[in-house]
């Protein structure tokens, strides 16, 4: 007979090594619970228990883990290229201090120059701050994502406790759209279009496209299980998740979030029949068939019934145009505003300062010196303080020298990757689409200047390596 497996609950031994490890995963878990769900991480005196939460985790992967775990952390390219960027931020703030006046024998508006003019600088100490409160977490996740104290188990957990959490969420934000609420967690006007704990629509769209992808990966990797081994309670939690944060990409009432969630939905459904019906027996195929209609519909009425009305508003445009080739397009709103004029300034103002970039949040300060004077007065409403370039504003903001040390961390974390057996392996698939579509909406937005779709992407990202599959068993579903 073989060998009994130790039971960990009856082994004090096994109990104090996966402590460390287990006491990282909760750091994390609260890590990303607290910023999703507060503020989404953007308001800077609440996001400091965040910041905490991210030291406490450093402590403990520097302290608490085994020998070859801090080896395998001092050789992490990762860990050396973020200890750089962050260091690099770090001298932006200390040399920032820069104040606008008028310059009376130039006559015009400037800014006083840096105490170390050759150094990396910034304008405002504490909005360059924010940046170090931004990415130190973020490079934190990454860390203990790719330790060896972290175990492809746990990482699984993980994101199980981010679709729990964002479902939850979802619904809180249901909730308050029912409600016809104005105001936050019904306390906090924030006198904009808002969703859940999201004071920015577009952000909301990204975090629930983003989490509603991972769910859908936990989902389909729960139901290809071997054998009676799918645990029907799950699969029920996860599909409620998978509904709630598609309902809430599109409720939050941004275009681009409705077209992602329909489309990945879509997507998403195709999959999972196509996938199912080459795993499973005859009866299997046609339960997953009924439970794939059934969640489709189940999301299309709710959708329908609680927003289509707010929907179709924010597709409609405000002056049809014609379109030749098209002539339904004209009525719908598919204007992208004032980004082109963002774009342009943006640009003009790293070819001033290519190399060291204009510091945390930069940018808002110089926009008005290169847009022309028609179009200044628009910069006063909101929204103007960001290029809607996450790409371009990072460069503007850091300059080639720092976001070449973000790129690098970014590229280390892709090229660790593999891409073998992909469609064959739902959770790491759908993850690949979740962080896809994030980074092509960060092309036209701004979602990783959100602290709580920053963390949930870097965590998929880093765990991508580590979910890897080499088998898919035959599911039975009886």
């Amino acid at each position: 007979m073989p060998a009994a497996v130790p039971s960990v609950g009856k082994n004090p031994g096994v109990v104090s090594r996966n402590l460390p490890g287990f006491l990282v995963q909760l750091g994390l878990a609260g890590l990303l619970i607290f910023t999703a769900w507060v503020w989404a991480g953007l308001r800077p005196s609440l996001h400091l228990a965040a910041v905490c939460m991210a030291v406490l985790v450093l402590i403990l992967l520097l302290a608490a883990g085994r020998r070859e775990g801090r080896r395998a952390l001092a050789r992490d390219p990762v860990f050396w290229l973020g200890w750089l960027f962050l260091g690099y931020v770090s001298v932006q703030c200390a040399n920032a201090g820069r104040e606008l006046y008028f310059d009376v024998g130039l006559k015009r508006w400037t800014y006083s120059p840096a105490r170390w003019p050759e150094w990396p600088w910034a304008f405002d100490r504490a909005e360059s701050l924010q940046m170090l409160t931004w990415f130190f977490p973020a490079w934190i996740v990454a860390l203990a994502v790719r330790s060896p104290l972290v175990s492809g188990r746990s990482l699984r957990q993980l994101l199980l406790v981010v679709a729990y959490s964002s479902g939850l969420l979802g619904l809180l934000g249901l909730a308050q759209f029912v409600s016809h609420t104005k105001a936050i967690y019904w306390l906090v006007d924030p006198g904009c279009v808002f969703f859940a704990s999201f004071a920015y629509a577009n952000h909301a769209a990204a975090y629930f496209v983003l989490t509603a992808a991972l769910t859908a990966g936990l989902l389909f990797h729960e139901l290809f299980r071997g054998g009676r081994n799918v645990r029907r309670w799950r699969v029920a939690l996860l599909s409620c998740s998978m509904v709630s944060c598609l309902t809430g990409a599109n409720l939050s009432l941004s275009r681009a979030g409705v077209i992602m969630a329909w489309a990945f939905g879509l997507f998403s459904a195709a999959y999972g029949l196509a996938r199912g019906w080459l795993l499973l027996p005859p009866v299997g195929r046609v339960y997953l068939a009924a439970f794939v209609v059934a969640g489709v519909c189940i999301f299309y009425f709710v959708v329908s019934g609680f927003g289509e009305q707010s929907i179709c508003k924010e597709f409609t445009a405000k002056a049809p145009t014609h379109h030749a080739l098209a002539p339904a397009l004209g009525k719908v709103n598919l204007e992208l505003g004032d980004r082109g004029l963002l774009l342009g300034a943006a640009m003009e103002i790293w070819r001033d300062h290519r190399w060291l970039g204009v510091g945390g949040w930069g940018y808002r300060r110089l926009v008005a010196f290169h847009v022309p004077e028609t179009s200044r007065e628009d910069l006063r409403r909101a929204g103007k303080a960001n290029v809607h370039c996450d790409f371009i504003q990072f460069l503007v903001e850091f300059g080639v020298a720092g976001f070449g040390l973000l790129l690098g961390a970014l590229g280390w974390m892709v090229l660790a990757v593999d891409c073998r057996g992909l469609w064959r392996d739902p959770l790491r698939l759908m993850c690949v689409i979740g962080l896809a579509l994030v980074a092509v909406l960060s092309l036209i937005d701004l979602p990783f200047r959100c602290p709580a779709i920053l963390y949930v992407w870097v965590l998929a990202l880093a765990a991508l390596p580590r979910l890897y599959v080499k088998s898919m068993p035959v599911t039975t579903i009886s």
